[in-house]
């Protein structure tokens, strides 16, 4: 599985994307077309929304847009307290009788959380062993006597949600995504009722209360069961989008995310979802490019910069029970597609984290061109990928998407975005200096992680780093703050190259071979020297080394720091 919309701490295991909805038009921002505005419902906290919702049906000579059509109900455009309230829509493309919310593109379910009807599950592990329970997916939301479904309201508290109102904010949003990508640009591909579940929650024995899994994902056939521990798929067999979220918020309430989920259900589940090797190492971007394209149609589809403003706000580390120390402070994970990033600087090899230096660039171009432009210009890009595309790929096909679709004008200016960004030809090289500023650990897999492995007896890293030696020095030691993924020391050398070029793999018959200068083996104090072998100065300026890790064990490194003698 490599498709899920995750916070930054818990980022093992599934990574793709989602997009848009609302069935905006050409050009149009999302939440125009079908939609009416009601009265502004506040909802920036946990005020009790519901009582302040009339069940009743408006004439539509109190509202500023015609009635929808279709059976109504009434949503958040994006998420409590992005949006200023809630807004009128009709459900399209439902079943008939629509009785659930299930119709030609969706079925939507959520999960109740019962001791009794659970799924029990004993796993090893955790010290010892657990006893879990499941929840159980089932349809809660049934229409008024009128067929509609106005009646169906926020929670007032998260104690209080059961699951309707989420069930039909993802119907709603699914099928406005769905319509997004098949009525403007023909996509099929999920043409049939995607599986999706809400408020997923696991009861652990030894907490004495449910916990969630604090995601959303798109999981492909078969591996629902591994969202959140022992759950039960609940007849799910194809692929499917599930979310849990916190004690305190529902993530199937902002549709940000479950855009981008969607996204990775329509564009990520055929492409770009491959780790491969190539000529500096391992290369991951294919996952960061998953997350960008997800996070850009999430985005343009909401006309909201910000991908997860309610979702991955006031978010912190919790234990296995779901607690929150008291003295850690909640962090915003959202991720804001204005704030500029450059390759190969911000570089941190995690896919959600990367996504940003690209994603951005997408925006721009939407900044520049408007909606319907960079979307058309992006999904261009999009087709001409595979599973071993990566950022200079992909920003190619993109500005050759521009020059086919709106000619060589605009395909200047979007390539003018991509080198501003350092996109159209970028060596995975880190500086040093920069090794830790985004506050996530970089790693380097174990050998265990190939069977067989292309590299021999060791694995080098996602990236190289970067150092610029004075002139006149003639030792550098150069300082890992690592640790090994088994404890102890490491079992680390070091691929050392004079400039600014990365250390070059070559794959024959013989073996893998490589154009280091030297190789240096990283202490027991975690430390490697550079030096020529008689004592004389090291040549001044740009030096370049790999990481080769050697054990079987990852290595996650926080900084790298250097001396100069």
């Amino acid at each position: 599985m490599k498709t899920r919309f995750m916070t930054r701490r818990a980022m093992a295991g599934l990574a793709l994307a989602t997009v848009t909805t609302l069935g905006a038009g050409c050009g149009d921002e999302a939440g125009k077309g079908s939609t009416t505005e009601v009265d502004a419902i506040d909802t920036a906290g946990d005020a009790d929304v519901a009582s302040d919702v009339s069940d009743d049906v408006p004439d539509s000579a109190d509202t500023a847009e015609p009635i929808p059509d279709g059976p109504l109900a009434r949503i958040y455009q994006v998420a409590p307290g992005v949006s200023a309230g809630l807004t009128l829509v009709g459900l399209k493309h439902l079943d008939t009788p629509n009785d659930t919310m299930k119709g030609a593109f969706a079925k939507v379910r959520s999960c109740t959380q019962d001791l009794d009807r659970g799924k029990k599950t004993t796993l090893s592990g955790f010290g010892g062993t657990i006893n879990v329970v499941s929840c159980v997916p089932e349809a809660k939301v049934h229409p008024d006597q009128d067929g509609n479904y106005l009646h169906i309201t926020p929670p007032a508290t998260p104690a209080e949600d059961d699951g309707r109102f989420a069930e039909v904010m993802m119907y709603h949003h699914m099928q406005g995504i769905h319509d997004f990508y098949k009525d403007l640009y023909g996509l099929s591909d999920r043409d049939y009722p995607l599986d999706a579940l809400t408020n997923i929650a696991t009861w652990i024995d030894s907490c004495s209360a449910w916990t969630y899994a604090e995601n959303a994902a798109y999981v492909p056939r078969g591996g629902v069961e591994y969202f959140a521990t022992g759950l039960d798929a609940g007849g799910i067999t194809g692929d499917a989008i599930v979310f849990s979220g916190t004690a305190a918020k529902n993530f199937s309430l902002d549709a940000s995310v479950i855009y981008h989920e969607y996204t990775h259900a329509m564009i990520g589940a055929t492409r770009l979802s491959g780790i491969f090797v190539d000529d500096q190492g391992i290369n991951n971007l294919p996952g960061a490019l998953n997350e960008a394209y997800a996070d850009y149609f999430a985005a343009t589809q909401t006309g909201e910069a910000t991908v997860g403003r309610y979702a991955l706000n006031d978010l912190a580390p919790s234990d296995l029970c779901g607690t929150v120390s008291e003295d850690v402070v909640m962090e915003n994970y959202a991720r804001d597609l204005t704030a500029t990033r450059r390759c190969p600087d911000d570089l941190v090899a995690e896919v959600h984290a990367d996504s940003e230096i690209f994603s951005s660039a997408l925006w721009a171009i939407r900044e520049r061109y408007g909606k319907l432009m960079a979307d058309t210009i992006a999904l261009y890009a999009v087709f001409q990928l595979t599973d071993e595309s990566d950022f200079e790929s992909a920003a190619a096909a993109t500005i050759q998407g521009a020059l086919e679709t709106y000619g060589a004008e605009v395909q200047a200016e979007v390539r003018a975005i991509f080198e501003a960004r350092n996109l159209v030809k970028c060596d995975r090289i880190v500086p040093i200096e920069r090794v830790g500023d985004r506050d996530i650990e970089l790693r380097i897999e174990g050998t265990r992680w190939f069977d067989p492995n292309p590299f021999g007896t060791f694995v080098p890293g996602y990236m190289q780093f970067g150092l610029v030696v004075p002139a006149g020095t003639t030792k550098v030691t150069v300082t890992l703050d690592a640790r090994s993924g088994g404890g102890g020391n490491l079992e680390v050398d070091a691929a050392v190259k004079l400039g600014s070029k990365p250390v070059t793999y070559t794959f024959g018959a013989e073996g893998t071979t490589n154009d280091a200068d030297q190789i240096a083996t990283v202490g027991a104090n975690k430390t490697f020297v550079i030096q020529n072998p008689t004592p004389s100065p090291l040549n001044a300026g740009p030096w370049t080394f790999a990481l080769h890790n050697k054990s079987r064990r990852g290595v996650r490194i926080q900084g790298i720091t250097a001396t100069f003698q």
